[in-house]
Formats: structure tokens, C-alpha cells, sequence
């Protein structure tokens, strides 16, 4: 087999590994992601698993290198449909986050969760952050108003990850409308001034 070859195995096991991994923190919490139930979940031996990913720290960080990836792929996925205008990529990173799957909050939750004992799993996600930024900073509305916009959303996502958050599907769909409607109406102002 080619390197090629063996690197996709290797990647498709990966991603069975972070799926089953994200169903066990999504059902059972993420205090119970052990390898022992992991390799029971994904039927990858705990020789693999620790071959893979040396400790849970390990298996925790490349889970939210990977979950950045996906965000990624539907960030760009929202900027490939939306119209070829200033806002587009602001606008693409607020839908991105404003459509993320429940497996997706229920990792961020665990992220979270292991993150109060381990800060430095955070590392990957403050320098994916940091990025974001200077994409704020440049973007139509500038680094305050679109800070506002991001924040708001992020603040959202937050309560829902801790499971506090009490709006309807209904609810949800209007607030995403809202702060869609909003950031059109902020940049109508910007270029009217």
C-alpha cells in the first residue's frame, strides 16, 4: 500500500474514532470518554487507539483539530453560495457558526468540560481564534461593530453548549435571521455615512 493510500486509511479511522467519540460525550457526557468505551463504540482495539492517540489529551486535541476542519469546510462552504459582495465572508463565518450540528455542541461541551483541567487544550482553538480576528477586523463593519455580531452569536452557542439556552427551533431560526438582518442593516449604515 502506498503512503497515499495508508495516510486516507488512516484519516477514515480517525474520523470513525472522532465520530464515535462525539456520540459517546454526546450521550453519556464527557466525563466517560475513556478509551476502554471508546474502543468498545468504534470496534477500534485500544492498541489502535493508544497507537493513534497516546493519552485522552491527545485524542481531545486532534478531536478539536478536526472539529475546526469541519468548521472550516462550511465556512467556506457558505462563502462558495453567498453573493460576491463586501459582507460575504462576514457573513459566511456568522452563518457557519449559526448552523452547527447538535454532535458538534455536545464536543464543544466536552472540549469545555476537559479544558477547565487541561487549559492548554484550548491552545489549537486560541490560535484558529486569533485568526478570526483580524478577519473581524478587516471585515465591511469593522473590528467593534462586527465584534458585536460575532460576539452575540458566540454567546448564543455558548448557552446552548452549556444547556441553558431556552429559545424553540423557531426561535433559533429567528434569531439567526435577526443577526443576518442586522449585519446587512449595520453595513447599509457604514456605506451610507
Amino acid at each position: 500500500m502506498d503512503s497515499n493510500a495508508t495516510q486516507k486509511a488512516t484519516d477514515s479511522l480517525k474520523v470513525k474514532i472522532f465520530r464515535a467519540a462525539e456520540a459517546i460525550v454526546s450521550e453519556l457526557g464527557a466525563s466517560q470518554l475513556t478509551f476502554e468505551i471508546l474502543a468498545e463504540r468504534s470496534e477500534v482495539d485500544t492498541d489502535t487507539l493508544n497507537t493513534l492517540f497516546p493519552s485522552r489529551e491527545a485524542l481531545l486535541s486532534a478531536m478539536i483539530e478536526h472539529r475546526l476542519e469541519r468548521f472550516r469546510i462550511r465556512w467556506r462552504a457558505y462563502e462558495s453560495v453567498l453573493p460576491d459582495e463586501p459582507m460575504r465572508e462576514f457573513k459566511a463565518l456568522l452563518l457557519s457558526n449559526l448552523s452547527e450540528s447538535s454532535e458538534e455542541k455536545n464536543l464543544d461541551s466536552a472540549i469545555l468540560a476537559a479544558a477547565a483541567s487541561n487549559p492548554a487544550l484550548l491552545q489549537t482553538t486560541s490560535d484558529d481564534v486569533e485568526g478570526l480576528f483580524s478577519i473581524l477586523a478587516n471585515s465591511p463593519l469593522g473590528l467593534a461593530q462586527a465584534s458585536i455580531l460575532f460576539f452575540s452569536v458566540r454567546g448564543y452557542r455558548l448557552f446552548e453548549q452549556i444547556g441553558i439556552c431556552p429559545m424553540s427551533e423557531t426561535q433559533r431560526s429567528e434569531f439567526q435571521e435577526e443577526i443576518m438582518r442586522l449585519a446587512r442593516k449595520l453595513y447599509e449604515q457604514r456605506q451610507e455615512d
